[in-house]
């Protein structure tokens, strides 16, 4: 169906009617958020503008400021904004919208506002880094291809879902799918407004836009094409396929360069049931677990006989783990080992030890030593065979990544944060921003967690 973009009307919120903030866990404070000017307004009513209130937190103000845009349709009226006095909270903020959204400066207005609320809050000094060198399984004894692997093998290929992907939808099932399609974009529409997730009703909903309504507004697909979400229902591949649910339409973008994911269109192919979805997940924790003990040889032996004797021996392990759970497949188990081993060398190769560099560079640094000058301090006292060599090149040429990465990680972070704080404040950018983005996991576990958000599945049934 054709999709035009349409300029739509702003409403101003009721008189008293006022945004509330969003705290780290989402809960919400009182104070209004956002004044409106209604000499801001245009000829058609839209506000271009928002005068913020200077009391409150530049996080609070740019999600507010960016979700103002988020315009409802146009046959809303003010009861849609009913129980909206709240911001979205975090969870479902980072679940419905792409990962776009969180950009360099919303991150370091989200890193300010932690620091904020940490001043105020007394917590203990232990923290979270990014990884315990004595966590996890040992390695275990030689395994073969013995019969226990041999039937966990023949398991998992037996479970290879039979879907059929060839009967196509006819007019009138397109036009159910298309409207119940355009009725999930308006749910997430409402909750990103504030709306909660117990008081949308998916009757009322159909009540108050009508399949007439949702044909003339062109399935609202413009919360996709603006940049809200980052997620759609994938007709060209997905959507006109008879026997698939709307768990399997539902498609995660890829990202602005398209290059967010290590496999998207493998991802979005593989029809997979929430059932999977969250065997998958259970089995990446398993692996991740149990096949810790591959991380110091992912890199010195990945080309010699004795990294294909300990892959071998992984492996095997993997193929016994997955076929624990009764929805995984081989596929998955595959992609599942091979992405671990992925992350796990992305992480030996740039993440190792980088928490404990930034934050003793930070901690020179907020004492008003250079960045070069505390990056040759830690580089002469520290030993970190995974960094040294990009501290080097720091060193020798300046300006490098590690300066860039540095300073994403630690604007807004102040140095009466307590020190033990400050560096688990440091290792969450640096998930962030590496974040071992790309894997299958990550897109499990965010389409998971969007089909709860939706209705597409029981909120219950979420693990």
């Amino acid at each position: 169906m054709p999709q035009k973009r349409r300029r739509r009307r702003r409403r101003p919120l009721q008189e008293g009617l006022s945004r509330r903030r969003l705290d780290e866990d989402g809960a919400s404070l009182s104070e209004s958020l956002v004044d409106w000017d209604s000499s801001s307004l245009d000829e058609d009513g839209a506000s271009d503008d928002l005068v913020m209130s200077s009391t409150e937190p530049r996080y609070h103000q740019i999600i507010t400021s960016r979700l103002a845009q988020l315009q409802l349709p146009d046959s809303a009226d003010i009861s849609d904004l009913d129980g909206c006095s709240n911001l979205p909270s975090s969870e479902i903020l980072e679940a419905l919208t792409p990962k776009s959204f969180h950009d360099d400066d919303l991150r370091a207005a989200l890193l300010e506002y932690q620091c904020q609320n940490l001043l105020s809050e007394i917590r203990g000094p232990d923290f979270m880094g990014l990884d315990t060198e004595d966590s996890g399984e040992s390695e275990p004894d030689d395994l073969t291809r013995d019969e226990k692997f041999t039937r966990a093998r023949e398991v998992l290929v037996a479970r290879m879902p039979d879907i059929d992907t060839y009967t196509r939808l006819d007019q009138e099932q397109t036009n159910k799918v298309y409207f119940k399609h355009a009725l999930y974009r308006i749910r997430a529409a409402l909750l990103l407004k504030g709306k909660p997730v117990d008081e949308l009703d998916d009757a009322a909903l159909e009540r108050k836009y009508p399949a007439e309504l949702i044909v003339e507004k062109d399935c609202f697909c413009h919360y996709v094409t603006d940049g809200y979400f980052g997620w759609d229902f994938d007709s060209d591949l997905l959507g006109h396929k008879k026997y698939l649910t709307d768990y399997q339409r539902l498609v995660l973008l890829n990202g602005d360069g398209g290059d967010e994911y290590t496999d998207w269109k493998k991802y979005r192919a593989f029809y997979s049931t929430p059932e999977a979805d969250r065997d998958y997940l259970q089995y990446w924790e398993m692996i991740g677990k149990k096949i810790k003990w591959l991380k110091k040889y992912v890199l010195p032996h990945e080309s010699s006989y004795e990294w294909d004797k300990v892959h071998s021996k992984a492996g095997i392990q993997a193929v016994r783990i997955a076929a624990e759970f009764p929805h995984m497949t081989m596929e998955l188990a595959a992609v599942g080992f091979n992405e671990y081993i992925l992350n796990t060398r992305t992480y030996v190769m740039s993440v190792k030890d980088l928490d404990g560099i930034f934050y003793d560079i930070w901690r020179l640094h907020v004492g008003n030593q250079g960045f070069s000058d505390a990056l040759r301090q830690v580089y002469g006292e520290r030993l970190s065979p995974a960094q040294n060599r990009n501290m080097e090149y720091g060193l020798k040429f300046g300006h490098s990544r590690m300066d860039i990465l540095f300073r994403q990680c630690t604007e807004g972070l102040t140095k009466d944060v307590p020190k033990s704080r400050a560096r688990e404040l440091i290792a969450q950018e640096i998930r962030w921003r590496y974040g071992f983005a790309g894997t299958y996991e990550q897109y499990a576990r965010k389409k998971l967690k969007i089909a709860e958000l939706l209705g597409l599945i029981p909120r219950d049934k979420m693990v």
